[in-house]
Formats: C-alpha cells, structure tokens, sequence
C-alpha cells in the first residue's frame, strides 16, 4: 500500500472529463490498498432508487443481483451512510436481522466480507456512500484500512467536492425537445427503451436514438448522469 500525497488529490480535483476522473480514482484507492470502490449518490433525500448515481468496480454479477433484488432496502451499510456521517469499519458483524444475514452470505460469496464505508453529505441534501474494499483479506486487512482511513476520508472529502463541482457545470441550460424530455422524464420513472417506445407509440431504435442526443448535449455517457443533470436544471421533475 502507497500513501497519498496532497498532489495527488489537488490533480484529481483537477481532472475535468468525468470518466478520467474515475480511471484516477480507480488508482488512487488501490494505491491505498483497496481492489474495489463503489460512489453512489442520490440528489436528494426524496430521490427515487432510479435517480441514484452508481459508479462502481465491484463485481458485475453482484451488482446486477444487488440491484434486481433491491438490496438497497435492507443493505445496513447503506441505512448508516444515508444516517450519519462517520465512517464504518464493516464486517459480518453489521449484519444482525435475518434477512441482512442472508444478504451478506450473498455478498460475502462475491468477495465482499469487510470494507470501509464513508457517508457523502452535501449542502442540497445529496447523500450517498464511497466504499472501499481491501486487497488485503483476514486480520490483516483491518489493520491496512485503519492505517488508510485519515487519507481515505480525505480522498472521501475531494470526491464529493468534484461531484458537487460537476453539478455546477455547465450553466448554460441544456436545450431539450419536448419528446427528449418525455424520454427522459419516462427513464426517470424507472422505464426501460421498450416500456418508453410503448407509451409514446414509438420504436426502441427511436427512443435509443433519442438518449443517444440527450447524453451528447449533456456531455455525459450514461442515462442516469443525463437524468441527474435534467433534474439539476429542472427540465424534468424528480
């Protein structure tokens, strides 16, 4: 594991394109010992599932599974992150009622038994979770992330002030056709392509079109940073 040096958080602040962001996030949390990351963010406290922004390197299949089962509702990690702000050392012992033990059996299956979890509070009641998991497994890793956890919550601090920057982008509003904010108000209420072609009588190629043009005026590479960006603008409701 390799320390961090304030020049390393000021050239992540730096970095402007979202996703060179994250490749140097990716770098800069295994040089601090840690094989995975997940950044969830919802914009709100009454933001629906949907709105929530998931940038992670966790296994595929288990997020896939995580989210197909809505994990989300009865994951205590979760609960704790969106309910305080210190950070938490997790493990088997976190997950007391029976169904949280069956879900960190699952879990644990994907290599996911302990972690470090810091809650991301921002001023217009964002509220997410970055959370690490260690290479190092056994007693040993809980060793590696107390000796990590000063850097870790300071590198937590530089990844809620980029997001909360990225927000502030781009203050000329964004431009959308009345049947872009359909499509994009109907994707924020949890529809797929073909759902969405079904209520506006269209095509999926059509409604894939459509988010296709969305995505390049926002400058964003995914629907749900192109929702977060409309909500942030107010050309749709949350």
């Amino acid at each position: 594991m390799t320390m961090l040096v304030m020049d390393d958080l000021v050239q992540l602040g730096k970095t402007e394109r979202f996703e060179d962001w994250l490749g140097n996030l990716k770098t800069l949390t295994c040089r601090l010992g840690y094989s995975n990351f997940l950044l969830g963010v919802k914009p709100g406290p009454g933001a629906p599932s949907q709105q929530v922004l998931i940038q992670s390197n966790y296994p595929v299949t288990w997020r896939n599974h995580y989210d197909s089962q809505a994990y989300a509702a009865i994951d205590p990690i979760v609960h704790h992150c969106l309910n305080s702000n210190l950070p938490l050392l997790w493990n088997r012992e976190n997950y007391r009622q029976p169904a949280e033990s069956a879900f960190f059996e699952e879990a644990a299956m994907h290599g996911l038994q302990l972690g470090l979890a810091l809650p991301l509070h921002g001023p217009r009641g964002e509220a997410g979770m970055f959370c690490l998991k260690p290479y190092e497994r056994g007693p040993r890793s809980l060793s590696a992330i107390i000796h990590s956890l000063p850097m870790a919550t300071l590198l937590r601090d530089y990844v809620i002030e980029r997001l909360l920057r990225g927000q502030a982008e781009n203050h000329a509003v964004v431009h959308l056709t009345s049947r872009e904010k359909e499509v994009l108000q109907w994707s924020a209420a949890g529809k797929t392509s073909w759902e969405i072609a079904t209520i506006l009588s269209s095509t999926t190629s059509a409604i894939d079109f459509h988010f296709k043009n969305i995505r390049r005026k926002f400058q964003v590479s995914s629907r749900q940073m192109a929702m977060l960006k409309a909500i942030q603008q107010k050309l749709i409701t949350p």
